[in-house]
């Protein structure tokens, strides 16, 4: 693939000469290593996780969120998305460099096998697919039949369906999200295009920054998707985002929010008329060799949380990135992503709007350590080079690169958010795939 510098506007940054620096982070003693659940606990220890969450549990990913993580459908109402024909087997051939790697994040200069070694990383599992073969696996906190949350990783696959029914002619993104969802009629939705929604563009002040502020529209959404049982029976993610005010002209800014995603989610399974569990099973988890069914979070009203509840098994969150590089037909016997889906995301990724304007911007400055960078269709990261990354809360990744062929994915705990060691996947493919 061809370097996209001339597709993206690439905003200079000056670089800040702690960005990359060893900084000495510390998580607390009593917090139980995540080596500890990676062959399960007893009843004992079962049975008092369970009783012990609340909804920070999730968000916070302390001993109970460690567990809840690997188990949602205990704490959170979930509806199956279901797998369907032969698994798609994934041979297996080591790379031994890559063990060997090194990043520079909060935990210092270390190489992948330390980093995992180290408790302060909280890395439950890590998957590395070049190919179509697996080169690197390890599971130091996590059963490889466990089906663990892909948090904000999710809103990729919604993403992609709105993609393929931009290819089908059933969505138009320059449409606003109220001529398709008559609840968001009469609101300031009715000034937001979809394109806006889908590229985080919307201009509401439902930026995620705002969570924890009392009252906010996001913080109540993040109480209702994390199961806070104190709210009224009832209530719904709809109802947040009705409450949404105008902050700034759509379009101008990015400014990352779940809410755009339950959007977006809503208007695809308006058009088709297809709950969004039906849809990603049959439009993509039935067609990619998945080894087990995943889950999917509802609201306690039974609205689909597809902005970030979502679980499955490590080897099916790597299948589903194998989609987005030339070797989907390993695992798939169609293609599921769009040719044109490239192109429209490498279009639509702009730094000005993105570096230096909104927290999840700067974090990517930082942790990549590179200006040449945009976001675009819920990717959280669109790099020059054609490469794309999205993120989820307490650490979860999807790193693909098409020009290389390969993925790097994982499952993580990281303790109230501190360290974000998304460095290592960028690192494992600049230094063992792109020499």
């Amino acid at each position: 693939m061809k370097s996209l510098k001339t597709a993206l506007k690439v905003l200079p940054v000056i670089f800040s000469s702690a960005v990359l620096s060893s900084t000495q982070v510390s998580v607390p003693e009593h917090l139980t290593p995540v080596w500890t659940l990676g062959n399960g606990l007893s009843a004992e220890q079962t049975f008092e996780y369970r009783n012990a969450y609340n909804f920070m549990a999730m968000q916070d990913a302390g001993d109970v969120g460690l567990y809840a993580a690997a188990h949602i459908s205990e704490f959170l109402p979930t509806t199956v998305v279901s797998r369907g024909g032969q698994v798609s087997e994934l041979p297996t051939s080591i790379i031994p460099d890559i063990a060997k790697v090194r990043a520079t994040t909060a935990l210092g200069d270390l190489s992948v096998e330390e980093m995992l070694k180290d408790e302060r990383s909280r890395m439950r599992a890590m998957l590395v697919i070049h190919k179509g073969e697996i080169v690197y696996e390890q599971y130091p906190g996590l059963r490889q039949e466990d089906n663990h949350l892909w948090a904000s990783a999710t809103k990729t696959i919604v993403s992609l369906l709105a993609s393929q029914l931009v290819e089908e002619g059933k969505l138009d993104l320059t449409k606003s999200a109220s001529e398709y969802l008559n609840p968001l009629d009469g609101t300031v939705w009715d000034d937001v295009k979809i394109e806006d929604i889908l590229n985080q563009h919307s201009g509401l002040d439902i930026n995620e920054r705002s969570v924890g502020v009392p009252g906010h529209p996001i913080t109540d959404f993040y109480r209702i998707a994390t199961g806070d049982d104190s709210l009224p029976e009832g209530s719904a993610f709809l109802g947040q985002v009705i409450r949404a005010e105008k902050l700034r002209e759509p379009g101008t800014m990015f400014e990352y929010s779940s809410i755009n995603t339950f959007v977006l989610g809503e208007i695809i399974e308006t058009i088709t008329q297809t709950p969004l569990q039906d849809l990603i099973s049959d439009r993509v988890w039935k067609k990619a060799g998945m080894e087990g069914d995943a889950l999917l979070g509802l609201s306690m009203s039974g609205e689909p949380a597809a902005f970030g509840i979502f679980a499955s098994r490590l080897s099916d969150l790597g299948r589903y990135a194998m989609l987005y590089t030339p070797s989907w037909n390993k695992v798939a016997n169609e293609q599921i992503v769009p040719d044109r889906y490239f192109e429209s995301v490498y279009k639509a990724s702009n730094t000005e709007t993105f570096i230096g304007v909104d927290y999840m911007g700067q974090r990517m400055v930082n942790n990549f350590g590179t200006d040449c960078i945009g976001a675009a269709y819920q990717w959280d990261a669109v790099f020059c080079d054609g490469d794309l990354y999205k993120s989820g809360r307490t650490g979860q990744a999807i790193y693909v690169s098409p020009e290389t062929d390969t993925v790097v994915v994982w499952f993580s705990s990281s303790y109230k958010n501190k360290i974000w060691l998304e460095g290592y996947a960028r690192e494992i493919v600049q230094q063992v795939f792109r020499k």
